[in-house]
């Protein structure tokens, strides 16, 4: 099966001297940024497309599951983003994985994504190809990169969130059972999450909140840089509507507990206050396109095949999310189509944003309700939001400012390591 989506017109063999202004990366990633249907692939996506605009050439190394995804049609929209190698592989089984997790210290998670395809794959093009730097997308994709690490090759883990965190987070779920299990496996991330930052040449960090945290994990001997998620700042909204005034969309994922956990709630106890106050109001939940819930006012959408779907010109995003760590991409999507964000704080905290300037901070389903009225009568106060998330994407996510802090870190971590190896701790 051929893998690659796209070739440069320079030898792949050429022995490459070192050039500053342009480098040679290798990335490797869970899953492939296209489609861009969440968090993660958008930010991956976006990366990959900035370093491509800035000049650097980038080698993509995604597992492809061909139950879910077409590669073809995968490889067609990756052409002239990178030069893309899609190996055909699944992640391991829940309960195999399990059973390996319990037999051993490495956190099931680690087990899912350490993939043996993705793996000869970094060794095969390493010994093909020469690389400055190679970028490990999430702590998942570290393991992989092991071969590069082997051959002296300076790799750079970009922590989307850290692990650990969430999983503590996921303990405190009800059942006694869960809350064992998130529990021992998040004292596992924290292990697995402190040895990757210190084994890398470098971190990066998505936030300054969670690079702090990885700095307290890892110890201070340990390199942790901020670097924001890069998006654009301006993307015409759909021009579509969806019923209701206001009609009001979050983002639904039946997969990860934490999103889960913040649309149930958000449905079950915030919403109802909200439709009390504002009957000619709809929620539009898309990600689960059916639900034996009938909430007055609620209506359910499936995951939308295009992300402008679910940002229609008029509408409300809502992020009621809790989780402590990472960015939420729908936040960020929402300012750049022009539309009111009203979220929890900890989304605020996550997003940088301040109450008032960029979105509406609300903490329960009162406060929540009196946002969604404030944003409902006051057109001055929806524009001010939208200017304000606007001037944020500008000064923290413009695509080019992010490129450039990434690749002060990619050069600080390749002449560390020509200075000399980073000793692991």
């Amino acid at each position: 099966m051929k893998t690659e989506t796209c070739s440069f017109p320079e030898d792949r063999r050429e022995s490459g001297v070192y050039n500053a202004r342009r480098m040679r990366i290798l990335l490797v990633a869970t899953k492939t940024p296209w489609p861009p249907i969440d968090g993660g692939r958008l930010v991956l996506l976006n990366t990959i497309d900035g370093l491509r605009d800035a000049g650097h050439r980038v080698t993509l190394i995604a597992p492809v599951d061909q139950r879910y995804l077409d590669v073809d049609l995968v490889r067609r929209n990756l052409e002239g983003r990178c030069e893309a190698h899609l190996p055909p592989a699944a992640t391991r089984g829940a309960l195999r994985s399990l059973m390996q997790a319990e037999m051993s210290r490495t956190p099931v998670t680690i087990i899912r994504h350490s993939l043996e395809p993705v793996r000869r794959m970094v060794e095969r093009l390493i010994s093909d190809q020469r690389f400055d730097v190679v970028h490990a997308e999430q702590q998942q994709s570290f393991a992989g990169s092991e071969p590069a690490r082997r051959a002296g090759i300076p790799v750079v883990l970009r922590a989307q969130n850290v692990e650990s965190a969430l999983w503590t987070f996921a303990s405190r779920y009800r059942s006694p059972f869960l809350k064992l299990f998130f529990r021992r496996e998040a004292a596992k991330l924290a292990v697995w999450e402190r040895g990757c930052v210190r084994q890398a040449d470098a971190t990066i960090a998505l936030t300054r909140f969670d690079a702090e945290a990885l700095r307290n994990l890892a110890g201070p001997e340990a390199r942790v840089e901020t670097v924001e998620a890069p998006f654009v700042g301006h993307i015409e909204a759909e021009r579509t509507s969806l019923e209701g005034d206001p009609a009001v969309v979050i983002l639904a994922s039946r997969k990860w507990l934490p999103n889960r956990d913040a649309v149930w709630r958000f449905v079950g106890e915030t919403w109802p206050r909200v439709h009390q106050v504002l009957p000619s109001a709809r929620l539009h939940v898309f990600g689960i396109s059916e639900s034996i819930d009938r909430s007055p006012g609620v209506m359910w959408h499936p995951a939308p095949e295009e992300s402008s779907d679910a940002f229609p010109s008029g509408a409300v995003v809502a992020i009621p999310s809790r989780h402590p760590t990472g960015v939420p991409m729908k936040g960020l999507e929402a300012w750049a189509r022009g539309l009111p964000v009203v979220g929890s704080p900890e989304a605020a905290e996550q997003l940088e944003a301040e109450d008032g300037r960029e979105m509406l901070v609300a903490s329960g389903p009162e406060h929540f309700a009196r946002a969604m009225v404030m944003l409902h009568e006051n057109l001055g106060l929806w524009d001010r939001l939208i200017e304000g998330g606007r001037e944020a994407l500008k000064q923290r996510h413009d695509p080019k400012k992010v490129v450039a802090k990434l690749e002060d870190v990619y050069r600080q971590a390749v002449s560390a390591t020509r200075i000399g190896p980073q000793a692991d701790s």
